[in-house]
C-alpha cells in the first residue's frame, strides 16, 4: 500500500506559506496544523501556570484565563539576549507538547489510503526537525520587499518584521533545503495556478 506523500512548507516571514498550504488543503491535501494545536496547548492549566510564572500575570487576556499570544511574542521573538533566553523557555514548555499531538496526527494520516498528500504546516519546519519527515520540501520564494510590504499590510513595523526573520534560520539555509520552489511575488491568482501546477505532478 502506497503511503501519502509527506511535504512541508518553507520560506521567509510574509512569504505566502499560509496561502499555499489553505489551496493545497482545498486541493484535497490533509493539513496537520501545528498553530492549531499551538492553541490548544496554550489553553492548558499547566502550560498557563508555567508561562505566567516566567513572565508574569501580564501575559493573560483580559479574561485572565487565557494567554495572550501577542503579549508572549513581543517577549521571545528578536535576536537580543533576552529574547532568545525567552523564546528559550517558551519552547521548553509548549513544543514537547505539540510535537506529541503532530506526530499522532502524522502517524494516523501515514495509515490512511485515501490521502495523497499530507502537509506539515509547522513553523521553523527546519529548525524543529520536522522536516526530517517530509518526503518533499516546497520554498515559497517571494523578494524581500514583496514580503515586507505584505507585513506592513498586516500591521506590522520594521521592527516587527525584522524580530520575526532573526528568530528563523537564514532564508538562504531555507532555499537550500528545499525540493520544490514556488514562486510568490505577483499575484494571488498566479500563486494559486503555480500550486495547482505543482499538484497535479506528485498526485
Amino acid at each position: 500500500m502506497k503511503r501519502p506523500t509527506v511535504v512541508g512548507v518553507v520560506g521567509g516571514v510574509a512569504s505566502g506559506k499560509s496561502e499555499v498550504t489553505r489551496h493545497l488543503e482545498r486541493l484535497g491535501a490533509r493539513v496537520i496544523h501545528a498553530d492549531a494545536f499551538g492553541h490548544e496547548v496554550l489553553k492548558e492549566a499547566e502550560v498557563i501556570d508555567a508561562l505566567t510564572g516566567r513572565f508574569g500575570r501580564a501575559i493573560l487576556d483580559p479574561t485572565h484565563n487565557h494567554i495572550d499570544r501577542s503579549k508572549v511574542a513581543n517577549l521571545v521573538f528578536g535576536s537580543e539576549p533576552t529574547a532568545v533566553e525567552n523564546r528559550r523557555f517558551l519552547e521548553s514548555v509548549v513544543h514537547p507538547r505539540i510535537r506529541k499531538r503532530i506526530g499522532e496526527s502524522l502517524d494516523r494520516a501515514l495509515a490512511d489510503a485515501s490521502l495523497a498528500v499530507v502537509v506539515l504546516d509547522v513553523p521553523l519546519l527546519i529548525e524543529s526537525g520536522w522536516m526530517e519527515r517530509c518526503d518533499r520540501v516546497l520554498f515559497v520564494d517571494a523578494a524581500p520587499e514583496v514580503r515586507r510590504a505584505r507585513a506592513m499590510h498586516r500591521g506590522w513595523d520594521d521592527e516587527q518584521f525584522a524580530a520575526r526573520e532573526a528568530a528563523q534560520i537564514d532564508i538562504e539555509k531555507k532555499r537550500a533545503s528545499a525540493t520544490d520552489i514556488i514562486p510568490n511575488s505577483e499575484t494571488l491568482e498566479a500563486l494559486r495556478s503555480r500550486v495547482e501546477q505543482w499538484w497535479a505532478s506528485v498526485t
